[in-house]
């Protein structure tokens, strides 16, 4: 009987996300019965956000149809905020949904998460996208909205870049001066495709350290884009299992960093290297990324290494072993979830890491 460390991953399988798993002690295949015997699931999400708004974009550019599901973008969006919402675990978050084009409407101000009030109220998005992009206008009123909350919020908004112009004004400008005056962070899921559309979402995923971009493909077919933000599970979970020949995932260790460092080193390349043999052996599986600090240094400083911390991870894996990005899914958390004291040196090293989950098998 093998005795292996679930961490934070419990929490993805909870949400159905197929085949995840979590760093152990050491590099190895895990399998199927891994997973499915005596799993120990109490109290380990952790709430990282008070607020969720979603900015949905009803226009026009819609309606184009996604080049592999053959079906309008506009379609899909509204299909994977339906599947967030029913996956979203009730840890006492507040919930707005806003459609923003062709002009702002109110679907759900925020208020107390309800799962059937979310899906009642999506109902009112309509049938079909029409019109312009006033994403500007849509991020002052945006702001309307943020002025009256508390605590933590974090923002998806569905772009293509695109937006109606307002002379002296851009939608990156807007989303930095939100993030400085209020405690939120930006999740751009972006279908940009022209060079102009790509910058201005970058623009927008780099509001502050905890904003980022996410692509719409990742988005709607990894539902681990759609919640990495918003809660983190505590380590120290486990479950006793009986293993058998049926080759489910890999347990990775966490990758660990040197203080006030986001480079990788030898030993921690040569991990990463079994890691990325096994997905190019199995193209099917995908891996997600969590960073982490020590309690040094400013929140802000601590959540931009993490940031980089698991930039760096991700981008070792997708050049060295020429990855589609899609199958690499990254969040960072800053001196959040240690798993060892920082009053020690000891303890911070192990709080430096990067934890690693691969799945999809």
């Amino acid at each position: 009987m093998k005795r292996v460390n679930l961490s934070w991953i419990v929490a993805l399988v909870s949400l159905a996300v197929l085949g995840l798993y979590v760093p152990g002690n050491a590099a190895e295949i895990i399998y199927q019965d891994d997973i499915t015997q005596n799993v120990v699931t109490k109290d380990v999400l952790v709430r990282t956000a008070d607020n969720v708004i979603v900015l949905v974009d009803g226009s026009s550019s819609m309606a184009f149809d996604h080049r592999k599901y053959k079906k309008p973008n506009y379609d899909l969006e509204k299909e994977a905020l339906n599947a967030g919402y029913s996956r979203l675990p009730d840890l006492g978050y507040n919930v707005g949904i806003y459609q923003f084009s062709p002009s702002w409407k109110e679907i759900y101000p925020v208020k107390s998460f309800d799962r059937n009030n979310v899906a009642a109220a999506m109902q009112q998005l309509p049938a079909k996208p029409s019109g312009r992009t006033p994403l500007v206008a849509g991020l002052e009123k945006l702001e309307g909205v943020l002025k009256g909350l508390s605590g933590k919020t974090v923002v998806y908004i569905f772009s293509d870049g695109g937006y109606e112009q307002i002379p002296g004004k851009d939608p990156g400008n807007k989303t930095a001066e939100l993030a400085r005056k209020y405690n939120v962070c930006f999740v751009v899921v972006s279908y940009a495709a022209d060079p102009d559309g790509v910058k201005r979402v970058r623009d927008m995923g780099k509001a502050n350290a905890c904003s980022r971009v996410i692509p719409f493909d990742s988005y709607i077919t990894n539902p681990y884009y759609a919640t990495g933000l918003l809660y983190y599970v505590k380590t120290g979970t486990t479950v006793d299992t009986i293993s058998k020949k049926k080759v489910k995932g890999m347990v990775v260790n966490n990758i660990n960093f040197d203080y006030d460092k986001f480079q990788l080193k030898p030993q921690e390349k040569s991990e990463l290297d079994q890691l990325g043999k096994f997905l190019q052996t199995n193209p099917q599986a995908f891996v997600a990324l969590q960073g982490y600090c020590d309690s040094r240094g400013t929140g802000d400083f601590n959540m931009e290494l993490s940031r980089r911390r698991t930039e760096e991870v991700a981008d070792y894996l997708i050049k060295n072993f020429k990855l589609d990005p899609g199958r690499v899914a990254t969040s960072w958390y800053g001196e959040a979830n240690p798993i060892a004291t920082n009053g020690t040196e000891e303890g911070r090293a192990k709080n430096r890491r990067v934890e690693v989950a691969v799945g999809g098998l």
